[in-house]
């Protein structure tokens, strides 16, 4: 029996995610070779499942989840996993008493580690209201499309991604910008995280608008598109994480105004743009699973 790392989401199978060793499941992930269906979120049916596929069941765990999906449809069964089990937490930045909804959870679903996901700045917060290790090692396992800006991009700041009633702050500095009219600035909406690369690696600045103070996925798929970015937040939202805050190619601002004499000042002014845009680290799956499970004493189990 072979014995990879599960990684268990409620989203669809994730090409970009594929790492060697890496199995996806989940209910949303067809039947293939490196994923498989758990038609219910329950770890008895991951270990059938494994079986099935002659994968040994002992595998470590990684279960991507959130304080929403915890409360509508938590993995059940964490104690008969027989092996290092790892929560990805995500979106802990909005909801109703996010973090303990994560207390409750760990205290009926036991896992070794937490890694959280899109939030360095509640490092502290979560680590004090929990007695296992908690890690933040941004962009985690996560992976994004690659690209190379253009040679000529064009001199605009542009945002792409949804305007609609849960990003009400978002729609409202979009439109401030578009009615202004003081800087090019264009919005669109992408199908796919490969289109909406395309549309960052085109264009010389791209507006991201954090929600609710999360270090988001926008954050990373500019840089692994080769673009420069406008950050509409504080810096203190990295928490400990503060060398992404120090990059050359992300630019902090916290009113319109700013953001507007920041973008007509880089335009102008475009030496920035000859500098290479450095692509965010993929942090390989092993040395990942070594720094949150190292106090674990069943760390041995990890290939």
């Amino acid at each position: 029996m072979t014995s990879p790392a599960v990684l268990f989401h409620y989203g669809p199978y994730q090409p970009l995610w594929r790492q060697p060793g890496l199995v996806q499941c989940g209910p949303r992930v067809p039947d293939q070779a490196d994923g498989f269906t758990v038609s219910e979120p329950d770890v008895r049916c991951i270990q059938q499942a494994l079986r099935q596929r002659q994968h040994d069941p002992r595998a470590v765990l990684l279960h991507y989840t959130d304080p929403f999906l915890m409360r509508a449809a938590p993995l059940e069964g964490l104690e008969h996993w027989c092996a290092p089990r790892l929560l990805i937490c995500g979106d802990l930045h909005h909801g109703p008493e996010p973090i303990p909804t994560l207390v409750r959870y760990l205290q009926r679903q036991p896992h070794h580690a937490v890694l959280l996901a899109f939030n360095p700045y509640l490092l502290k917060q979560v680590e004090a209201a929990l007695t296992i290790p908690v890690h933040c090692y941004p962009p985690g396992f996560f992976r994004y499309p690659r690209r190379q800006r253009i040679a000529d991009p064009q001199l605009r700041l542009v945002h792409v991604g949804s305007l609609g009633a849960h990003h009400p702050r978002r729609r409202q500095i979009v439109e401030a910008l578009l009615s202004r009219g003081r800087i090019p600035f264009e919005h669109c909406t992408t199908a796919t995280a490969e289109e909406a690369a395309d549309v960052y690696a085109s264009s010389a600045l791209v507006l991201n608008v954090p929600l609710n103070f999360d270090l988001n996925h926008r954050f990373f798929e500019v840089m692994a598109a080769g673009s420069a970015q406008v950050v509409f937040a504080s810096p203190r939202l990295l928490g400990d994480q503060q060398r992404w805050a120090r990059r050359s190619d992300v630019f902090w601002v916290d009113d319109l105004d700013q953001l507007e004499q920041q973008v007509a000042n880089l335009l102008i002014n475009r030496d920035w743009l000859k500098r290479p845009v450095e692509p965010p680290p993929q942090w390989p799956l092993s040395t990942l699973l070594r720094l949150c499970f190292a106090p674990v004493a069943s760390v041995s189990a990890i290939r």
